[in-house]
């Protein structure tokens, strides 16, 4: 009888124990951490991954212009696998500050949202794990940089966000892709104080998230239209500036060396076409003298030439010389020179202006290519350009000048 009492009990304590554990299950399966997410049985609770990326398509879909959504699809074009790049991270870009009253960002807000969370502690660790990235622009202030930036300066990128029509909530664009190639280039404007915020290693997030690395902070890195040649107006040295087009931009080694050597070489060629129309001009000086020595009528046209002056000698008038000159019909040999003339300044012009800007980007190696050029130039072509003067100067031979050929 006692025998048969005893696996009675055990029998009896185990059911007991297995109603308190469902009891128990029950109770935790109770708690929705998006109602309550304070419970510490919360803590570890994470969004589904399907809900975070149907919020994400969601939102994105409604207004794609959002700094958040232009982050969402530079990660998914490029299957980044950064931090930065982690779909609750990128939902917190969004809801945290941006759009939290968006009706797709209710989960967010509910499980990570302030109002829901009093403290910091209280929130699951999903939320400081994967948190927002610091000073990230909202939708409004992002479009307002841009379009103020562009408004003050028409820069490279300005075109990639057209200014919104009167009325509108922002600029239908990237803002955040464009506000990061305009400040990318031109870091010390006022207007991207908060890129340096939201690029800065020293940031709350920097660590966690690396932002300070990605390709619309860190130069180099991401594709060529994100990295922009910064505008630098002082002397400096890199690889990368603008040469006189938007496609001409060094950014690396071999393309630097082969840019310096075209425009040491342009330079050389500039020298050696200013050379020539010297020379050509010495030569065609000497033909017109040597015509007017032979000119019969030399004597009249002097005597038309001069003027009475107050001491009632007769002197030259330049001026009067000049409305001579103008005043005789041009002969075919003198349209066949200043078709050439024309040709030759408007080539060396060109040449000499184009060299001038290249001087401008204050890239010191590129500085020195032009000035190495003209050097060169000068020393190469000091005979030729000599003879030419001093010949075109006396008038003294019909023959042209050494090198004119």
């Amino acid at each position: 009888m006692l025998q048969s009492l005893v696996p009675s009990k055990a029998s009896a304590l185990l059911v007991v124990l297995l109603a308190l554990t469902a009891g128990s299950n029950v109770q935790a399966q109770a708690v929705d951490c998006l109602v309550t997410p304070s419970d510490p049985s919360c803590v570890s609770f994470e969004l589904p991954p399907a809900t975070v990326t149907a919020d994400l398509e969601a939102l994105c879909t409604q207004m794609p212009y959002m700094p958040g959504c232009s982050l969402y699809s530079s990660c998914k074009a490029s299957s980044k696998t950064d931090q930065w790049c982690t779909p609750f991270s990128v939902l917190a870009d969004i809801c945290s500050i941006d759009m939290p009253m968006m009706k797709d960002c209710k989960n967010y807000v509910a499980l990570c949202g302030a109002a829901a969370n009093q403290t910091a502690a209280s929130k699951p660790s999903i939320c400081k794990s994967a948190p927002m990235i610091e000073a990230f622009p909202t939708t409004k202030n992002a479009s307002a940089l841009v379009i103020d930036i562009c408004t003050e300066m028409d820069m490279a990128g300005c075109e990639r966000c057209p200014k919104p029509p009167p009325g509108a909530y922002a600029a239908n664009c990237d803002t955040l892709g464009t506000y990061a190639i305009l400040c990318k280039a031109m870091p010390e404007m006022s207007q991207c104080g908060t890129w340096k915020s939201m690029c800065s290693a020293s940031s709350a997030t920097a660590s966690s998230l690396s932002f300070q690395s990605s390709e619309y902070c860190a130069s180099g890195v991401g594709s060529p239209d994100m990295n922009p040649p910064a505008m630098r107006m002082y002397f400096h040295l890199g690889f990368t500036d603008y040469v006189l087009f938007e496609k001409w931009i060094p950014r690396n080694l071999g393309q630097y060396v082969g840019t310096w050597f075209a425009l040491f070489f342009l330079t050389l060629f500039f020298q050696t076409l200013s050379t020539y129309r010297t020379c050509l001009e010495a030569r065609w000086a000497d033909e017109q003298a040597a015509a007017e020595n032979d000119d019969t009528t030399k004597s009249d046209s002097s005597v038309r030439l001069t003027s009475l002056s107050g001491d009632g000698k007769h002197k030259s008038s330049i001026f009067m010389h000049w409305v001579y000159l103008w005043r005789q019909p041009w002969s075919l040999k003198e349209v066949k020179q200043n078709v050439i003339r024309a040709l030759l300044t408007f080539v060396e012009t060109t040449l000499g202006y184009a060299l001038m800007l290249v001087t401008m980007t204050f890239n010191v190696p590129l500085f020195f290519a032009v000035i190495a050029g003209l050097t060169v130039g000068s020393v190469v072509f000091s005979r030729q350009r000599s003879s030419g003067v001093a010949r075109g100067d006396s008038n003294s031979s019909a023959t042209g000048c050494a090198g004119c050929g």
